[in-house]
């Protein structure tokens, strides 16, 4: 174990050997300059109650003592070497590759880029090392220190070359040329909106795009329309341009933070022998032509939504296939129950697709407000203690011992990823008694909503964690669990690298690929064997049971002997209660939240299958006659369980496509009886305006846009909610002209739009409800049938033994 220096002094003697920081000791007029930052980063200081610092810390290592390991994820600390040397090792090398002088540093780029340890640092055989530990909250108080500030830009794009010219030597290009390349390259970071360069200016440099996403455009003219598109990391720009003069064909402009290798070109034209060996070379990485390949519009325009929202830029991100999702919200309960607290919330961003660049249909898409665990993340910047910080399985999560309940972290996610909740957390409110209870069971009542966050409130940042450290996830685990994916019933959700689920975005990565991120996650919406092999299963044994029932019965009927006491009624009732055995363990997996139980939609399949099964055989079972009263009564209300559940599988599958195609961005039934409200507020505030107005609203607007028939029409065809409403603009287009003022008919036409829209939102609140509306009665219908199961069972024994 290394040993630790606890003196203040001797740390402060440290870092005064240490030219990038001891600037942190500099005075004026016998002050120190930086007095704040030099108390927290040495001594630590309390904000409020809540200690803030110390962030560094003098150790010494002995002889031989590993300081970090190579593979490591320790990525909140880096270390510069006071005194003594430190050897570096790396795998498949038995001997030292380079040795670590003060004051040099290491450990920076893991602290920098979110990465593992790419190499092992040690102390040397024959003595020792001492070290000063930093840890990374300290990187936003040191960064003003001009000379850390630019001895880390340093080690940045250092590090930056040197990754790039070794993708480069791994792509096949010489060793020899990429080694004099190192001279004459310069690595660069540049921010959204930046002009890389513009058309018609003079090709001077050739660029490598190492991470980052690019706009391409020309400008329309006379000829020509404005063409467009976007490409990804992997290519090659201006590679045209080594062996002549030649203008841009285009613009190019950074959509988003980007690091590139510039290569000067008349640099490289100075070396003959150079520009020979990398020319043919870079030539093939070299991007399309702009219009080599027409786009379609709407890849277009996803590409554009996926690139400017930062999504394609997520590590693990979570999408919703909206076609899928029957909106139960047992997502977020899950994560409730997993977490105390739900850390998803079924708002977000919407991207609207083609399934594949030939397909006509459309994928609704939606990526909720909850962690992607963003490959640059912005929430790490600022956070005063170093609580947040990307761990060993590649997950963005939050230390709850360090995290003081600033919220830097929570003001920093553009995605509103992260919230803000008491530390003793508040139990919510009872639903009440027996009922309330009940309706959690049965799933009807609402998502648990947090508690309310006082200002008072020792407050904690929380966030997705991807599960990890929760039951879901034990250490010897072979996938990943999360709670919201294995608890949706119909498998709309999913947790993806969206580079490969998105094929509009891969198919515009280039061929050199150089700095891949902590991408995880399957896609079940493309392909997903288990669901395969249940469906074929279920028809299979739903085929072979059935036939099989119908060749007994021909052959003995229902009161012919098989063997024993066994007839086909036996044979057909033992079947179909052993069905509905099967048909009753998805209500009890649906209880499971905290454990591995397999994901539930394979659960609702199994359930729909068995309960098919079950429903032929009791048929059978029955026979032709109705029996006594009990009997007749089990065979009703199976029968309502049956048409129940057949009613809720075809909501199931209709009322969500339905609401894709008619709602645009998918909205919470909170959202939209909320806007509802509004819109009736409105439209009888405008029918108030003026006489004229009010007699055409009540005996025409309404009459027309908010019946029952203009409501049936939003399903049926299905149009976008502008061209309705200039559909009914036209259709009382002599009325809005007969207004006696300009005032009216302004009033009259946003009264007609109210109603438009009013009528739409009544469509999208009708399918939320529809999508609930069966539940009840399958439950009830379904709870009574157990009852009477029982009852017959016991009636069937007591006779049999009579």
């Amino acid at each position: 174990m290394p040993r630790e220096h606890k003196g203040r002094r001797e740390i402060l003697d440290a870092i005064s050997l240490l030219p990038s920081v001891s600037g942190l000791l500099s005075e004026h007029d016998g002050q120190f300059e930086h007095e704040i930052d030099l108390e927290v980063v040495v001594y630590g200081r309390n904000y409020g109650g809540k200690k803030v610092g110390p962030y560094v810390s003098l150790r010494t290592y002995e002889s031989g003592e590993i300081v970090v390991k190579e593979g490591d994820w320790g990525g909140d600390a880096f270390y510069i070497v006071v005194s003594g040397r430190a050897e570096v090792f790396v795998k498949n090398s038995s001997s030292r590759v380079a040795a670590l002088d003060p004051p040099a540093h290491f450990g920076e780029m893991s602290v920098l880029a979110g990465v593992p340890r790419n190499a092992t640092i040690k102390a040397p055989a024959d003595g020792q090392v001492t070290v000063l530990e930093v840890q990374r909250p300290a990187l936003r108080l040191l960064r003003k220190l001009p000379e850390f500030s630019a001895a880390l830009d340093k080690a940045y794009r250092t590090h930056g070359k040197n990754v790039t010219l070794e993708g480069l030597k791994a792509a096949g290009f010489n060793p020899a040329a990429i080694d004099q390349l190192r001279s004459i390259s310069l690595f660069r970071v540049y921010s959204k909106n930046h002009v890389l360069f513009s058309e018609g200016a003079l090709m001077d440099r050739v660029y490598i795009i190492m991470d980052g996403w690019i706009n391409r455009s020309i400008e329309p003219d006379a000829a020509r329309k404005l063409q467009e598109d976007f490409l990804a990391r992997g290519y090659c720009f201006g590679t045209e341009g080594i062996d002549k003069d030649l203008d841009w064909p285009y613009t190019a402009t950074v959509l988003g933070r980007t690091e590139a290798l510039e290569i000067s070109i008349s640099q490289l034209r100075s070396n003959t022998r150079l520009r020979a060996d990398l020319a043919k070379d870079l030539a093939k990485f070299e991007p399309p032509k702009i219009a080599g390949s027409p786009i379609r519009r709407r890849t277009l325009s996803a590409q554009r939504t996926l690139i400017e929202t930062g999504l394609v830029d997520a590590t693990n991100l979570l999408v919703m296939d909206m076609d899928l999702c029957v909106r139960c919200g047992n997502c977020s309960l899950a994560c409730h129950k997993v977490h105390g607290q739900s850390r998803l919330l079924r708002r977000g961003i919407h991207v609207s697709r083609l399934v594949s660049p030939t397909a006509r249909s459309v994928q609704s898409i939606l990526s909720p407000e909850v962690c992607m665990h963003c490959n640059d993340p912005e929430c790490l910047t600022g956070c005063p203690t170093g609580a947040i910080g990307r761990f060993s399985g590649g997950q963005i999560d939050i230390n709850t011992k360090t995290c003081i309940g600033c919220g830097d972290c929570a003001m920093n996610c553009p995605y509103d990823a992260i919230s803000m909740t008491p530390r003793k957390g508040k139990q919510a409110a009872a639903s009440g008694g027996l009922l309330g209870k009940l309706r959690e069971f049965l799933r009807i009542a609402p998502d648990p909503l947090p508690s309310a966050v006082e200002q008072t409130d020792d407050l904690l940042a929380v966030k997705c964690n991807l599960c990890q450290g929760t039951s879901l996830n034990p250490p010897d685990s072979k996938r990943p669990a999360y709670s919201c994916e294995e608890n949706c019933p119909t498998g709309a959700l999913a947790r993806v690298n969206p580079r490969e689920y998105f094929t509009e975005i891969g198919d515009i990565e280039g061929l050199l690929i150089i700095n891949p991120g902590h991408a995880a996650g399957r896609n079940i919406h493309r392909s997903d064997p288990v669901k395969r092999i249940i469906n074929i299963a279920g028809v299979l044994l739903t085929l072979l049971i059935t036939a099989s029932a119908l060749f007994g019965l021909s052959r003995y009927g229902l009161g012919g002997r098989l063997a024993g006491f066994l007839n086909m009624r036996w044979l057909t009732g033992l079947a179909g209660l052993a069905g509905i055995g099967v048909v009753m363990a998805y209500p009890l997996r649906r209880q499971i939240y905290k454990k591995r139980a397999g994901p539930l939609r394979y659960w609702l399949l199994t359930h729909s299958y068995a309960g098919v099964i079950a429903a032929v055989l009791i048929f059978l079972h029955s026979g032709v006659e109705s029996g006594g009263l009990l009997t007749t009564l089990l065979v009703i209300s199976f029968d309502l369980t049956i048409f129940t559940g057949i009613f809720g599988i075809l909501c199931y599958y209709t009322a969500p496509r339905l609401l894709t195609k008619i709602e645009g961005a998918p909205l919470l039934i909170d959202d939209l009886r909320e806007r509802q409200r509004e819109l009736q507020k409105e439209l009888a505030e405008t029918g108030a305006a003026s006489a004229a107005v009010n007699e055409l609203v009540t005996r025409k607007v309404i009459p027309s846009f908010l019946s029952f028939r203009f409501m049936l029409r939003q399903y049926l065809k299905r149009e976008s909610l502008s061209r309705a409403v200039a559909g009914a603009r036209e259709a009382l287009k002599a009325d809005i002209s007969k207004m006696p003022s300009e005032r009216e008919k302004r009033k009259l036409d946003r009264a007609i739009e109210i109603a438009v829209t009013l009528r739409r939102i009544d469509s999208l609140v009708f399918l939320h409800r529809l999508l609930k509306l069966w539940i009840p009665p399958h439950v009830a219908a379904t709870s009574l049938m157990l009852a009477l199961v029982l009852v017959h069972i016991i009636q069937v024994i007591y006779f049999a033994s009579r």
